[in-house]
């Protein structure tokens, strides 16, 4: 049978009692384009740009190579040019582009294939349009993989398909050429690296990628929990943003670290950055300083607000053994004045000794 004899239409059964849909002995599963479009989304959130386009390519490639024995068998598509052909119609028939060829020559004997050809209505490129916006480059990385999958098996050796231009760089369409791996150059590069990356190789991308991230977040934790030492037994505690849980344990953690470290006797926290204070975060900042104090740290209370004061209030804070200043030189002073007192009475009482 030719592939430009085949009615897709009289082969595609609906069997809702069973939950499935077929072309001929083939099950297809329908889904629509911008559910499609919500997974490549999330890939290329998750993974990246270079990743998102490796794992849709090599999902196309493999899609490509599986479906050319199973559908040339089941639709009888014995003819060399019968088999090309069905790729084509398959995917003008499953929705996912209209496919036009306009060159076509291969010789299988002597390993040569060229193919010339453009999509019109790329379901990649439109769901990439309306998720991602245009792209700097061609975006229907699963269409080409599939391609390159379906007449790498046609051909019996590696085959390569890439996109010179595409509807997602804000094109009319989406124009392609297949030659064999080995007669591209530089030029499918692209192509060829997302098609040749290997399981291990993305997943270590995926583990690299992964880790930069947790140095990035500690990195930017350290930052937004700074503990300095601003003077001889001081230790200054500057808190901007939002203080949830997981901030107010992190807080916790390196003030009582640094105190343990240093062996500072005094600790200025200063609020100014926190413009609104809930209930919970009033008690997330008593905790902090009573901990500080059961080692044997004194802490000042700097640069509240009257929305921080008022919530204190509220919660009943018990504030009798913190000292509250307005800003941090005040605290500075006052700690310096302790400092300086303590000193005194440990002199005078060696001296009464």
């Amino acid at each position: 049978m030719k592939a430009s004899d085949i009615d897709f239409k009289k082969s595609l059964q609906f069997d809702p009692a069973e939950g499935r849909v077929t072309i001929g002995r083939e099950r297809v599963v329908l889904v629509r384009q911008e559910s499609l479009g919500t997974l490549r989304t999330l890939l290329y959130d998750q993974l990246g740009s270079a990743l998102a386009r490796a794992t849709l390519s090599q999902f196309g490639y493999r899609c490509g190579r599986a479906d050319y024995d199973a559908l040339a068998e089941a639709f009888g598509a014995a003819g060399e040019s019968d088999r090309l052909q069905l790729g084509v119609a398959l995917q003008a028939w499953l929705g996912v582009a209209t496919l036009e060829v306009t060159r076509c020559e291969y010789d299988r004997d002597a390993g040569e294939l060229d193919i010339v050809g453009w999509w019109r209505n790329s379901y990649e490129a439109e769901a990439h349009l309306a998720q991602l916006g245009p792209d700097d480059h061609p975006v229907c990385h699963a269409l080409t993989g599939y391609l390159s999958g379906w007449c790498t098996e046609f051909l019996g050796r590696p085959v390569l398909a890439i996109e010179t231009r595409c509807m997602g760089q804000g094109e009319e369409r989406c124009d392609f050429r297949i030659r064999p791996d080995a007669a591209w150059g530089d030029e499918a590069a692209r192509w060829r690296v997302a098609l040749m990356a290997a399981p291990d190789s993305l997943s270590s991308e995926l583990e690299r990628k992964t880790a930069l991230i947790e140095e990035q977040e500690a990195a930017i934790s350290e930052l937004s929990t700074p503990v300095m030492e601003i003077w001889d037994d001081i230790l200054v505690l500057p808190i901007v943003g939002v203080v949830d849980t997981r901030r107010s344990l992190e807080l916790m953690n390196n003030l009582l670290d640094r105190i343990v470290e240093t062996q500072s006797r005094c600790v200025i926290i200063d609020v100014t950055g926190v413009e609104v204070v809930d209930t919970k975060t009033g008690d997330y900042l008593l905790k902090v300083i009573r901990a500080a104090n059961l080692l044997g740290s004194r802490c000042v209370l700097t640069g509240l607000s009257p929305a921080i004061a008022q919530t204190l209030v509220e919660i009943g804070a018990d504030l009798t053994e913190v000292n509250t200043l307005r800003n941090i030189k005040d605290g500075l002073k006052d700690c310096l004045r302790f400092l300086r007192s303590h000193r005194l009475g440990v002199n005078k009482g060696r001296g009464e000794q």
